[in-house]
């Protein structure tokens, strides 16, 4: 099982795909109690809005320092 191997080491994809997942998760936990009915599944998407934005902002963090990569890489 090559893909957990701990030999694998962490190609520029994976960041960029982990930093788009997480900003996905976060929008999503941030938007969806505002399309939703008065349910308690609601009302736990509202409580988890701090965990939300520390998912969007960690996300945008790995976009970014991706990004940076690539500019640099570009560069020179």
């Amino acid at each position: 099982m090559a893909f957990f191997s701990p030999s694998r080491k962490p190609t520029a994809n994976d960041t960029l795909v982990k930093g788009v997942i997480l900003a996905l998760i976060g929008l999503v936990l941030l938007i969806a109690p505002h399309f939703m009915g008065a349910t308690p599944l609601r009302d736990m998407f509202a409580q988890a809005r701090v965990v939300g934005w520390f998912a969007l902002a960690l996300g945008l963090a790995f976009i970014g320092k991706e990004g940076l990569h690539r500019l640099r890489q570009r560069r020179g």
